[in-house]
């Protein structure tokens, strides 16, 4: 008999991406223990409830885990994730911010309680389906990696994982593009290999926005106050600062003649600013803080930046201005930064760190009202 490379622990969602990186880990020569994740109850049928309450998702995990002959679990992270992301959120929304869950459910959920399930039954490390690449050098230094499918990539919400996390991680996806992946689970014999991809938030009720729900869930409310046209002048009232993001367009209910964004959120009035001018939401710079480096910290530093998940990164300059605070300059405006997300450091396809972002550097908004 073969002996095994080690124990892993496959995180399984029942997607198509996480049941192939398991099928590779196995193939590899690995002793894998599938794990899913209940992030929600589900006993709830009063409301129609989006994919992630996941009946169909739980069966399909369950099938594969059968097919490839591994053991299966369900690990009960609710608790976890209502305060850790869920509440996190409502939060950031409440305060006129923009939250980014799908990092924090990374940091402490897929790679948190996760991580902890894997140590508790003697696991080596996870495997999961992100699209990413990890690199260690002779002195067994860890690197994280962009996918080699550019538009996969998911490099941007793995920023905030520590070096230590990486080292016991398996991306098994990192080097493949999404059809490859598709091909591969059609001969593996994977039962979800024509799944359709959830387009989903993975967690809300059907009709309704992500911070409606969480509205809902902690029976709080945001801030009302009034939509205003730049020079103060009041469209309309509103029911919640949280229903506001930094660029929104759509959805706002008012005709101005021509597009119209959103250009700032002040959470001490409750104002909601809107403009025809879409110059007002470029940024020269930014100012963060809560930095996660996954380099030696830096003074100073040339990169490539991202401030959301599907932008394009520009070059720019980061400088550390104290213990807590760093700059980042733009070597040319980039649009719509929202404080409350993170800006990602790279070094063309390698990540350096990441930080959260507090506020925007040359603009006509400060969108910055504490």
């Amino acid at each position: 008999m073969k002996k095994s490379k080690g124990k892993l622990v496959a995180a399984l969602s029942g997607g198509v991406d996480s049941s192939v990186a398991a099928a590779l880990c196995q193939q590899q020569g690995y002793e894998l223990v599938g794990v899913t994740l209940r992030l929600r109850s589900c006993d709830d049928t009063t409301e129609k409830r989006k994919s992630c309450c996941g009946a169909d998702d739980n069966i399909q995990a369950g099938l594969v885990a059968g097919m490839l002959g591994i053991p299966h679990y369900f690990h009960d992270a609710k608790t976890e994730f209502k305060q850790e992301v869920l509440r996190y959120a409502w939060d950031e929304y409440a305060a006129g911010r923009t939250p980014n869950p799908c990092i924090m459910c990374n940091n402490y959920i897929k790679f948190g309680a996760l991580w902890e399930f894997a140590e508790k039954i003697g696991a080596e490390g996870i495997v999961t389906g992100h699209y990413s690449r990890l690199i260690k050098d002779s002195a067994g230094e860890i690197s994280l990696l962009r996918g080699l499918d550019i538009v996969k990539d998911q490099t941007y919400f793995l920023a905030f994982l520590t070096r230590e996390q990486l080292r016991f991680t398996h991306f098994p996806l990192g080097g493949m593009t999404k059809p490859e992946v598709r091909q591969l689970a059609t001969e593996f014999g994977l039962p979800n290999a024509a799944k359709k991809e959830s387009q989903d938030a993975c967690f809300g009720y059907k009709g309704e926005s992500f911070p409606e729900t969480l509205s809902h869930v902690f029976g709080e409310h945001a801030p009302k106050g009034n939509i205003i046209d730049e020079t103060g002048n009041i469209l309309k009232p509103h029911q919640g600062i949280h229903d506001f993001t930094i660029g929104k367009r759509k959805g706002l209910g008012i005709a101005l003649g021509k597009p119209a964004y959103v250009v700032d959120i002040n959470n001490q009035s409750g104002d909601i600013t809107l403009s025809t001018n879409s110059d007002l939401l470029l940024s020269n710079g930014l100012l963060c803080s809560s930095f996660n480096w996954l380099i030696d910290p830096p003074k100073k530093l040339t990169c490539q930046l991202q401030v959301r998940y599907n932008q394009t990164p520009v070059n720019g300059t980061f400088e550390q201005l104290n213990e807590t605070q760093g700059k980042v300059t733009f070597a040319e405006p980039v649009r719509a930064v929202s404080p409350g997300q993170a800006v990602v450091f790279y070094d063309n396809d390698k990540v350096l760190g990441g930080a959260w972002i507090d506020g925007c550097l040359g603009t006509q908004s400060s969108r910055l009202h504490f």
